[in-house]
């Protein structure tokens, strides 16, 4: 059972992770199990045909970068800590060629969670995280409370990513940019923004 649908409220939660899904889902009023699964394997398409299907974006890069940082950290202790006990200790070279290459919801493509393989529908509001405006769903939706602010970042080391990665993860990421219209910078530029929020 899929803990991100909610049948009173006809409501289907796709949480993309590193995209504010926590605070989604406080918002939202779910508890329990987080779950990454991609729609197509994990929501019934007649739910999704039928309820009010919720799905956020980000710009790919500072997603994978927040996804290194999070797990990486010493005070990481979720599930894939079990299957990786020195992912502490990962580069950020050994970190996204394992993680692009073993595990399938960790660091997906965000397409695959905007859309159902079984359908045609869309998802019926798509956030990107850099300008979420919620103020149409919680309308929507008949929510009064403030949009909260979850599990932010414990970290805001910098990562050393060489060129040859950071065009490589860019390449991994291609159709997100192309759908979401997020733009690649240059990889001298990205490094500056790094430096610039980091310090």
């Amino acid at each position: 059972m899929n803990p991100n649908i909610c049948h009173e409220r006809g409501v289907v939660f796709v949480h993309n992770p590193k995209t504010a899904g926590m605070s989604f889902r406080k918002w939202l009023g779910f508890t329990g199990v987080v779950n990454h699964g991609v729609p197509t394997v994990n929501v019934p398409y007649q739910l999704w045909n039928k309820y009010t299907v919720i799905v956020v974006v980000r710009d790919p890069m500072e997603r994978a970068i927040s996804c290194y940082r999070f797990l990486t950290h010493e005070s990481y202790a979720g599930g894939l800590k079990k299957a990786y006990p020195d992912l502490s200790q990962w580069d950020p070279l050994t970190f996204f060629r394992r993680i692009t290459s073993e595990q399938l919801y960790i660091l997906a493509c965000q397409y695959k969670y905007t859309q159902h393989l079984q359908s045609n529908k869309g998802p019926d509001f798509l956030f990107k995280f850099e300008d979420m405006d919620t103020t149409r769903l919680a309308k929507h939706l008949d929510i009064e409370t403030p949009f909260p602010r979850e599990n932010i970042g414990k970290s805001r080391a910098f990562v050393e990513l060489t060129e040859d990665l950071y065009y490589s993860l860019i390449d991994y990421f291609k159709v997100d940019y192309l759908l979401f219209n997020y733009k690649p910078k240059p990889y001298k530029e990205f490094l500056l923004r790094q430096e610039m929020l980091v310090g």
